[in-house]
């Protein structure tokens, strides 16, 4: 061989490095703008003007796969019941509140329960007229066994229970059903 290369060899691999080298800083751009952050800082050497692509090409259409199938439910009818959490009275380690809980369908209420969240650290002990439950700050009392169905516009409101709590606790996302 001369010293020289055969024609359009080491062009052509040179390009192809340049090439690649511009694809990553581009891509280190597109990011950096997709992020929000700032691009990487760029030397001052001369450069010829960089190619722009989208930052986010159109979607393509695969035929390879049938389109994904949606299901849509009825929407959830609103609870047919309205409850209330109270704070009656508090001590110092301790608490006593009462619920109520109204149906307001026009069907009876088999198993009843109302459910609120209390702050951390405030534990359920005792209910009557109802079934206590805890689990962590989700409280619940459920329908006694005795008395498991609420007839339609019927309330029961001597439901009380106490339990303990370094503050008087308060009592929210009250739900019933």
């Amino acid at each position: 061989m001369s010293g020289k290369a055969a024609p359009g060899k080491p062009g052509k691999r040179v390009s192809s490095w340049l090439g690649l080298i511009s694809l990553g800083t581009a891509a280190a751009l597109v990011a950096a703008a997709c992020a929000g952050g700032e691009p990487p800082a760029q030397h001052t050497a001369a450069h010829p003007p960089a190619r722009t692509t989208p930052a986010h090409p159109p979607a393509r259409q695969s035929t390879a796969h049938p389109p994904a199938r949606t299901t849509t439910h009825p929407p959830v009818p609103p609870s047919g019941c309205t409850a209330t959490v109270t704070l009656v009275e508090s001590w110092p380690g301790g608490y006593r509140g009462s619920a109520t809980i109204r149906n307001a369908d026009g069907r009876p209420m088999r198993d009843w329960y109302i459910q609120w969240i209390m702050p951390r650290g405030v534990t359920l002990t005792q209910a009557w007229n109802g079934t206590p439950m805890q689990s962590g700050p989700v409280a619940m009392i459920h329908a006694p066994t005795g008395k498991p169905a609420l007839p339609p516009g019927a309330t029961v409101s001597d439901i009380g229970f106490v339990g303990a709590a370094a503050s008087p606790p308060a009592f929210t996302q009250i739900t019933c059903g």
